[in-house]
This record gives C-alpha cells, structure tokens and sequence, in this order.
C-alpha cells in the first residue's frame, strides 16, 4: 500500500469512528431528520458521506440559551465591571488612607 492509501484509510477510520460517537452521544430529541439509532447506523455503514450527511443535517442545532451558556450571561471583563472598579476605589482609598495614619 502507499502511503496515500494508508493515510486515506486512516483518516476513514478515525472520521467514521468520530461521527459515529459524535451521533451516539447527542439528545435524542433534539437530533434532526431521522431518528438517532438511523444516524449512528448511517455514520457507521457509509463512513464518509454518513458523517458528513450528520454534521451537515442531522447534528442538533446549537442552542444559545442551553446548559453551554451557563445561564450566566456574558463574562464581563474586570475592567469593564462598575463593581469591580468601585470596590477596588475603596480598597485603594482605605489602604492610602491606612498608609498616612502609620505615618
């Protein structure tokens, strides 16, 4: 075998075993098109075009307002955070303020 066919295979194997696990571990519910068990038969028994059929329409949509938000909102910067900027105000003061008195 040459290395092109080696490296061809090698990538088949691993993209078949990625889409596969990828298919396997999504919310049954959120999975689009055809039902879960048909995307983790069709990822494993066509190697390439299953996946990329997957990824391309079946993967479920990504949900801004999921558990991957954190329900947090968005971080805010110390530097751009009022009450950080206050409270370090207050620290700096008191610690000034501590600096004069031990004079």
């Amino acid at each position: 075998m040459t290395r092109v066919a080696i490296g061809t295979l090698g990538f088949l194997i691993i993209w078949t075993i990625f889409t596969t696990v990828f298919a396997a571990s999504a919310d049954k519910s959120e999975v689009r098109l055809l039902p879960k068990w048909a995307w983790v038969v069709l990822c494993a028994l066509l190697p390439f075009f299953g996946g990329l059929l997957y990824l391309m329409v079946g993967r479920p949509l990504r949900n801004n307002q999921g558990p991957s938000s954190g329900g947090r909102g968005r971080v805010i910067a110390p530097d751009d955070d009022p009450n950080f900027l206050r409270d370090i105000s207050k620290f700096m003061r008191n610690k000034d303020q501590d600096d004069k008195d031990k004079k």
